[in-house]
């Protein structure tokens, strides 16, 4: 098929960290057999304006001939996505939504815009599909690109990614009682000793820089047990699914997360991740599969074998073609 992607390329327009989105919706169509070409339409809307933007993307579509587009939502959109409603009725328009835990009544409302609406949370599914006909139910996956499950594993203990503020205090804690490592955005303040602030992004010089995914790969790769805070929202108030729970699983690391809703429908808690309910819970697990590790790599092949099973983002795919009766040429 023909694919186009409509995905930021910047993660949170840096620069210097590329969006996850922009391999989950091109490397793994591409390995499949599917042509995919990309629209950015954040940096299009930057550049251009939002309405310059939106007859930039319809253009684009238009002329494309694609037989399937993804479209990455936001809550904010950077196009005017009802002018794509009377398209989506010739071309199959696919929305993807990231945070549906705590902006659903937010983006339902684009629902009628897209030939379908796809959310990861299970909850969303049920309690809307009967009023949202074209709701879809989907989840992150894993990609085989970047994974490493044979890398020396040199770290012990690390998080990767942004420390902002609901998660400060809690790394702040790890680190002095089970060693916890950190890398990403706001790893700099903890190593300084210094408390998440309000605007400590904007100053890259103590906050630290966004790590380019790749490096997130690699970090994941090369650690023992990995911390995966579960919590989002606008408060880090809601527990959730979110992608890494999937995208970890070929590194070889063991995945020691909070324990959400929906987590047994993908891993069996202590066969193919351990859970915890606290920080001093979490502490005192971490230490004890570092002492452990046999069990330790036990656990982590457990991981990988179910993911390989049924987490990768090609099986993700191939069921969202299912459920939209999509003719899946290549």
């Amino acid at each position: 098929m023909r694919i186009l992607s409509v995905v930021r390329q910047q993660y949170y327009g840096n620069a210097n960290a590329r969006e996850p989105l922009s391999y989950f919706f091109t490397a793994p169509l591409r390995e499949m057999g599917h042509v995919v070409e990309t629209f950015d339409h954040f940096e299009a809307r930057r550049i251009y304006g939002k309405a310059p933007a939106t007859e930039l993307l319809i253009s684009k579509i238009q002329a494309g001939e694609f037989d399937l587009v993804f479209y990455q939502t936001s809550g904010q959109e950077p196009v005017d996505t009802l002018a794509l409603t009377e398209l989506s009725r010739k071309t199959c328009l696919a929305a993807w939504n990231s945070d549906d835990d705590w902006q659903w009544e937010t983006t339902r409302a684009l629902a009628s815009h897209f030939a379908f609406m796809i959310t990861t949370y299970p909850h969303i599914y049920e309690h809307n599909r009967a009023a949202v006909p074209n709701l879809l139910l989907s989840q992150w996956g894993c990609l085989t690109l970047f994974s490493d499950f044979d890398q020396k594993k040199d770290l012990d203990f690390s998080f990767a990614g942004a420390i902002y503020a609901s998660r400060h205090a809690t790394c702040r804690y790890l680190h002095r009682r089970a060693g916890l490592q950190c890398f990403g955005r706001g790893a700099r303040l903890l190593r300084l000793g210094v408390p998440y602030f309000r605007g400590a992004f904007r100053l890259g010089w103590i906050s630290g820089r966004a790590l380019p995914y790749e490096e997130v790969r690699r970090i994941w790769n090369r650690t023992r047990v990995s911390y995966t805070p579960m919590t989002g929202g606008p408060q880090g108030e809601v527990r959730s699914i979110k992608a890494r729970t999937f995208e970890m699983g070929l590194s070889g690391t063991l995945m020691l997360c909070e324990h959400s809703p929906n987590l047994e429908r993908y891993y069996e808690p202590g066969r193919e991740c351990v859970t915890f309910e606290t920080r001093e819970d979490c502490a005192e697990k971490a230490t004890w599969y570092l002492s452990h590790e046999s069990e330790r790599a036990r656990i982590a092949a457990r991981y990988r074998q179910r993911t390989l099973r049924e987490h990768m983002w090609s099986q993700r795919f191939a069921d969202l073609f299912s459920q939209m009766g999509v003719e899946c040429r290549v």
